[in-house]
Order: structure tokens, then sequence, then C-alpha cells
């Protein structure tokens, strides 16, 4: 008898985790706004002037210019501008610094 050779696919990486963290419910505002400090001191000890949040499945793509000159805060404004760009695209359900890289962050959003 022989023995029947099964494979199974399970795709990319980001296939794999987007399947798990379309598991997660999305994030509790006390989460955000923890989350937002963290974003706040990353605008402000990272960025020298631009930052760009990347949709690679829908080709979007927002640029955040820190420094305008009536701008009092820009870390803080770009970080609450970036939660406000983000909960009007969907339900955030992630959102984290990349553990490989200090200027990057990975954000999962639910969109209908």
């Amino acid at each position: 008898m022989e023995k029947e050779n099964k494979e199974i696919t399970l795709g990319t990486l980001y296939d794999f985790n987007k399947r798990l963290i379309l598991k997660q419910k999305k994030l509790t505002n006390k989460k955000i706004e923890s989350i937002k400090k963290e974003l706040e001191e990353w605008f402000n000890w990272q960025i020298d002037g631009y930052a760009l949040l990347l949709c690679r499945e829908r080709y979007d793509f927002t640029i955040f210019h820190l420094y305008e000159k009536l701008n009092r805060n820009p870390p803080a404004v770009a970080a609450a501008e970036l939660i406000e760009v983000l909960n009007n695209r969907g339900e955030i359900l992630s959102i984290e610094k990349d553990s490989n890289d200090d200027k990057v962050w990975e954000i999962w959003i639910k969109i209908d």
C-alpha cells in the first residue's frame, strides 16, 4: 500500500498573520490612548519631517508632515491625526512597533 502525499498550502507569512489578526477584537479606547503616547514619543525622536502610512493591499498612501510653522506640538498632533485616520478607515485591531526596526510600526485595521 502506497502512502498518499498530502500538501497543505499556508500562503505567505502576511496571509497567516492576517488570519490571526482578524480573529482579534478591536483595540479599546484605553489601549489606543496608551499607544498614542508611544506614537508621540516615536514621532518626536524618530521622524525628522515626514512619515508615511502605507496600505499595500489597497495601494493607499498617507503622508504626515510634522513641522509646519503654526504647529505647536508636532508629535502630539501627528499621533492624534494618525489615530483619527485609522479610525476613519475602519476598526483598529493592532498597533505595534516593529521589533527589528525602530522606524516602523505594524498597524492592522479591519476595513468593511
